[in-house]
């Protein structure tokens, strides 16, 4: 059974279904290329520097990422040559969404980097604003209205947070958004199976677009999205209780509420005010509408509150009080590794895009086309979200080229986190760091080495380490100055193995 927006139904003739069809392609058009105008200099450097953090080789976040897509399009296990030679955990433990590396990863190892990488961000960021325009016109916008909703999401930097971490599927929203497209047209099973791809693109945002389709349209079709996420659960199921993450500090991953008004300090946490008009949609919209912008306004409060986190906060870093969302995060086994609630901001953005191009639907269709160029003056915060200056060849590259073939396994001394997984793909020799920091290697394993190597970073001298190292098969250590994110002092390991045989490699 299917649930109707509302009493009204409308008959179309053949001619009106293909002007409406070419009303949305106009539509898709004019929002996509709103939103390539907005990012026109990260579009013209994408070959030279990458998108992403400020100073990706020091985000892990980024690193895992970048290393994953490395690995997977090689023959050997690489997962076993981390925390050498005990070996790490399935990365499918350590990212519980790795569908974007397996998938794309072998046909982005035949394109240069950072070029496919920036390719592949900006392919995700336009097919989202695309889907928003499809979207907007299923809940019936008008073309014009659709077109603006579009642009909104495209000039809102809270779109391009995960794709400025550097994760790839986590940013990629437009098969939950098409989901529930063909859902508002009738194909209820069709729409379960693409949220179902959402959920393998990322659990927690599949989630929330299948609650959010039951919200705006609830049917029996939905149920295909278990055939797809059904045995990804089953093979997850064991690993939720005990899954691997490392939270970040407080605030820094949910929405702060002076977003919502371009007030964030931080400008990736930002959205386009405007976008808050479609908070009246019921009161502004057309009458025949008024329904289908209730439920939308629902699905809005609902990522909202996702969004939010645990501890809702106007500013970031100061709490206002504690949602019972932490009650679920805490409680629910496999929720905890939900650290980053702003992802469902990208739920949040199209469903009120959604809802101003139904406001705007209303209102004659010049004003529409002047929300297109109202985003314009945008550019410069958008450019800024990106983070594309930064440098494409890691620190440390000469030195991993050197030791390639010089060595049998080495120890990245300033990797304290996963910055060494930043070069494996040049030295391509097994490694003394993982995807978790060294103080915690996996378990059942002896972390003495892992704090004395910490220790040894940090100066202090270990007597008989370099044996030690020795003794379990490594060869040299990569001394890699990172900046003052990664801080290193090699005063104790000149002193155990004298000066380096190469600029940051000492030869144990």
């Amino acid at each position: 059974m299917v649930l109707p927006l509302s009493s009204s139904a409308k008959t179309w003739s053949p001619g009106k279904v293909s002007e409406a069809r070419w009303t949305t392609r106009i539509s898709v058009v004019a929002a996509t290329a709103v939103a390539i105008v907005l990012l026109w200099r990260p579009v013209c450097n994408m070959a030279g520097n990458i998108w992403g953090p400020t100073s990706p080789w020091t985000n892990g976040d980024f690193i895992g990422a970048y290393w994953l897509f490395w690995a997977v399009t090689q023959p050997e296990n690489w997962v076993s040559q981390l925390h050498w030679p005990h070996g790490e955990l399935s990365p499918w433990r350590s990212f519980p969404n790795p569908f974007d590396a397996f998938l794309l990863g072998p046909i982005l190892a035949h394109v240069p980097f950072p070029a496919g990488w920036n390719a592949m961000m900006l392919g995700h960021h336009l097919g989202n604003v695309a889907a928003t325009v499809w979207l907007a016109r299923a809940a019936g916008a008008r073309g014009p209205g659709a077109a603006a909703a579009g642009a909104l999401v495209a000039a809102s930097p809270v779109m391009l947070f995960e794709i400025g971490l550097g994760h790839t599927l986590t940013a990629a929203v437009w098969p939950g958004l098409i989901g529930l497209t063909l859902l508002l047209r009738g194909h209820g099973a069709i729409a379960g199976l693409l949220i179902g791809v959402q959920g393998l693109c990322y659990l927690y945002t599949g989630i929330g677009f299948g609650m959010a389709a039951l919200l705006i349209r609830p049917c029996l079709g939905l149920g295909t999205a278990l055939f797809i996420v059904g045995p990804y659960l089953w093979w997850l199921a064991p690993l939720l209780p005990t899954a691997d993450v490392i939270l970040p500090p407080s605030g820094h991953t949910s929405l702060p509420l002076d977003g919502l008004v371009w007030g964030a300090q931080q400008h990736q946490f930002r959205m386009h005010p405007a976008l808050l008009l479609g908070g009246l949609a019921p009161l502004l919209c057309p009458r025949e509408q008024r329904a289908g912008a209730v439920r939308w306004c629902l699905v809005a409060l609902l990522a909202l509150f996702l969004a939010a986190g645990p501890t809702p906060a106007w500013v970031r870093g100061e709490p206002l009080f504690t949602s019972p969302l932490a009650v679920v995060l805490t409680q629910v086994p496999g929720m905890g590794r939900l650290h980053h609630p702003i992802r469902f901001s990208m739920l949040l953005i199209p469903a009120l895009a959604v809802l101003t191009a139904m406001v705007l639907s209303r209102w004659p269709r010049w004003v529409s086309g002047l929300g297109l160029l109202l985003v314009l003056p945008t550019w410069r915060t958008m450019d800024d979200a990106v983070g594309w200056r930064a440098d494409p060849t890691p620190p440390g590259t000469a030195a991993a080229a050197w030791v390639a073939h010089r060595g049998a396994a080495v120890v990245d001394l300033g990797s304290r986190s996963m910055e060494g997984l930043a070069l494996q793909p040049v030295h391509r020799l097994p490694l003394l760091a993982g995807f978790h920091p060294r103080r915690a290697p996996p378990p059942g394993i002896d972390a003495t080495v892992f704090r004395r190597v910490n220790a040894w970073a940090d100066g202090s001298p270990q007597r008989g380490l370099p044996a030690a190292l020795r003794a379990l098969g490594f060869t040299h250590i990569l001394a890699i100055d990172r900046g003052p994110a990664a801080p290193i002092d090699v005063t104790a390991v000149e002193a155990a193995l004298g000066p380096p045989v190469f600029p940051g490699v000492y030869a144990l």
